[in-house]
């Protein structure tokens, strides 16, 4: 058995700004630096023995962070990167519905067959979400590790694993999910979304 702690990065400009980022790199902003040293010192008593991270600085720096704190390293994971979206990348929801109708209608209507052009599906990022997770049960560095990752890759993730829909999923920057797993087959979710550490700082910004 295996206990995972999922970090969501902390903010980005692109973030406050409701753009998809998808897998540009997009740096933290003040607040996001903020809410990494909070989600650090929540973590001081996890038990943690490794940290891995998504390559993307907003993951990374993310996961910088609480490795620091804890005096442990950072393992690079590509697969735990965001999902792509292509040329919906940088763009709002309401941008991409004007240049892109019909992709938003397509995306919408069933994401799991349906991408922007250029990205992937909603099936192809669960797939290689569960074999994020597949690679750290088959040799695991430590019984009890964080992960620091995306939104998009973190709700796809609970999905497979509770059977329900990633959109029922809130994560929020700098939020903590922990989950335990024997198998890709016996995964618990034993904790959602704990924000508790970041209220003084998400009530400034």
């Amino acid at each position: 058995m295996i206990k995972i702690y999922l970090v969501r990065h902390g903010e980005t400009l692109w973030n406050q700004q409701r753009r998809y980022q998808g897998q540009q790199d997009i740096a933290l902003t003040d607040v996001g630096q903020q809410q990494a040293s909070l989600a650090a010192k929540r973590l001081t008593t996890s038990g943690a023995r490794f940290v891995m991270s998504s390559d993307l600085v907003r993951a990374r720096d993310t996961a910088m962070t609480i490795a620091e704190h804890l005096g442990l390293s950072v393992a690079i994971s590509l697969l735990w990167r965001e999902r792509a979206y292509g040329r919906w990348e940088g763009l709002t929801r309401e941008e991409i519905q004007k240049l892109y109708p019909d992709e938003w209608r397509k995306n919408r209507a069933n994401p799991h067959a349906h991408a922007p052009k250029g990205s992937e599906t909603l099936s192809e990022l669960t797939d290689r979400a569960v074999r994020a997770l597949e690679s750290l049960l088959r040799d695991p560095p430590g019984q009890i590790g964080i992960v620091v990752s995306h939104g998009g890759l973190l709700r796809a993730l609970l999905a497979r694993i509770t059977g329900k829909a990633g959109s029922q999923f809130t994560l929020d920057n700098g939020g903590i999910t922990l989950i335990a797993a024997a198998s890709l087959d016996d995964v618990s979710l034993l904790k959602l979304n704990d924000t508790a550490h970041l209220t003084d700082v998400n009530s400034r910004a």
